[in-house]
């Protein structure tokens, strides 16, 4: 049995799981195999305490995504410190400039006040993502990933995708639908989606997953 075509065009999300290059492509129309069997999943994060920007600013929101990022994986790291740290004091900011080098300055060991010790080890992929299995099993395990779109810092904390299942027992997945917090979002407005259908991968800037160790 050969491989599913997938003739992607205008605006949807391919994550194809089958390839060792899974690239991302744009496109609104699928093409696969009547072998493969289609099965509509959906996943969402539970039970994680998300906290607003403290400031209307983007580096401040910025640091809200790391602080609920660190929190889901059972380190409390404050807004107002990650941004001592990384400007040396409260600045305000209309947007944050490099990701990578963000994400290397705070990657480093960690001694807090209250007795915390622990290292974080961030690590920012640019552009759009090229598979779907890290997002679904960061979304799956409760450990959220940041997504940079048109800038803007989000935390993805669910996604919808069509699996798709051949007699070998190989999978495809494709992306419908990216759910996603925004820390700057207005009350009852912080649930933002990214849809295959309405937006375009060539404007994420980028994912950040951030890895906790403690001492």
């Amino acid at each position: 049995m050969g491989n599913p075509r997938f003739i992607c065009i205008a605006a949807s999300i391919c994550f194809y799981a089958l390839s060792a290059s899974a690239p991302l492509h744009a496109g609104g129309k699928q093409d696969a195999s009547p072998a493969w069997v289609l099965h509509k999943q959906k996943v969402q994060a539970e039970k994680l305490d998300l906290r607003p920007a403290e400031q209307p600013c983007a580096n401040w929101g910025w640091a809200a995504v790391v602080s609920d990022m660190a929190a889901s994986r059972g380190i409390h790291v404050s807004q107002q410190y990650l941004i001592d740290r990384l400007y040396g004091g409260s600045r305000c900011l209309d947007a944050v400039a490099d990701s990578e080098a963000l994400a290397k300055e705070i990657s480093h060991d960690y001694v807090l006040q209250d007795g915390q010790k622990f290292a974080l080890q961030a690590r920012f992929t640019p552009g759009a993502p090229v598979q779907a299995d890290p997002l679904i099993v960061s979304v799956r395990q409760n450990r959220p990933l940041m997504l940079l779109w048109r800038n803007h810092p989000y935390l993805l904390t669910g996604l919808t995708y069509d699996e798709y299942i051949a007699e070998t027992g190989n999978k495809m997945f494709v992306i419908t639908d990216l759910q996603l917090f925004d820390p700057l979002g207005d009350p009852g407005k912080r649930t933002v989606v990214f849809s295959r259908d309405q937006d375009s991968p060539d404007e994420i800037n980028g994912v950040l997953d951030l890895g906790v160790y403690t001492k």
